[in-house]
């Protein structure tokens, strides 16, 4: 496995805008890293880095709204979010086999072969979803996008406001706390995923921000990381559980619908426990973004 490419830290005396200049260039470099080997389709590591560098180029552009005209800013953020769409279908997938493969080693062998079918259709998807990443990845499209990241670095189109990156941080903060106060009892699917977008965004806010914060800001970052994993988990159980019902439909198969219908079973364990994690970590997390933020 490949290690990430390394986040460079500019210099805490910079203004805020250059060190979210940096901190995009920073995504586009690991964007390019990671490229080929996306293509390639051989190092699944290498598609989710690629993904998660997309990601953060349109968290920090969301991030850093009041600093840059928003006209330019969302035109961006809406092309970003096609190549992420893009890399997001085969990403899914590839998580799914590498859960799948693990559980189903805790099988007896003759219940595998049920499994075996399962991760021979799910790789049949693998590469059909490949070969559209491909493509998007062949388009015009994506050339331009990268071309246009470069110009908002060199040329960026910024307004005459003063904003703090911890205030930029803060104001994330703020709008996960919303979020997470305003869940139902029993939160939905939706719910959970809705406050696991805002987890990710006051992160990667808060990572903007460490270089001017200090260890404050080091030690939010550390707790919502561990929340976006767990509200990560509940998530892919959901799209598992999802496409092994989408497969078994698509295939007949007696055998592999039983065991499908065990692993169906193993991925609602697998969202319970998460949201039992959720309540009991979320007040870690606040505790130590108000100590940052507030």
């Amino acid at each position: 496995m490949k290690a990430a490419i390394r986040v460079h830290e500019p210099e805490s005396a910079l203004p805020a805008l250059d060190h979210v200049l940096a901190m995009l260039r920073t995504q586009l470099h690991a964007v390019r890293a990671h490229e080929q080997g996306t293509r390639l389709g051989a190092d699944a590591e290498e598609l989710h880095q690629m993904r998660v560098a997309v990601r953060r180029l349109r968290a920090i552009l969301r991030a850093a709204r009041p600093m840059l005209q928003a006209e330019a800013v969302e035109a961006l953020r809406a092309e970003l979010a096609w190549l992420g769409d893009a890399l997001g279908v085969r990403r899914d997938l590839d998580v799914m086999r590498g859960q799948l493969t693990a559980e189903l080693a805790g099988f007896e062998p003759v219940e595998r072969r049920g499994g075996r079918r399962l991760l021979r259709q799910l790789d049949e998807c693998r590469k059909v979803a490949g070969l559209e990443l491909v493509k998007a990845l062949d388009d015009e499209r994506y050339c331009v996008l990268l071309s246009r990241v470069e110009d908002v670095i060199a040329h960026p189109p910024a307004v005459a406001a003063e904003v703090s990156l911890r205030d930029l941080a803060a104001r994330e903060f703020k709008k996960l706390r919303k979020a997470v106060d305003a869940l139902p009892k029993q939160p939905s699917d939706a719910d959970l995923h809705f406050v696991r977008i805002k987890v990710k965004r006051a992160r990667y806010a808060a990572e903007l921000a460490t270089a001017v914060e200090g260890r404050r800001a080091e030690r939010f970052v550390e707790k919502v990381k561990r929340l976006q994993d767990i509200l990560g988990e509940h998530q892919d159980a959901v799209v598992a559980e999802e496409r092994l019902r989408d497969l078994v439909a698509s295939m007949r198969d007696r055998r592999a619908s039983f065991l499908a219908g065990r692993l169906v079973e193993r991925q609602r364990v697998r969202r319970l426990f998460a949201r039992t994690e959720f309540p009991r970590y979320w007040p870690k997390v606040e505790r130590r973004g108000r100590q940052a933020w507030t």
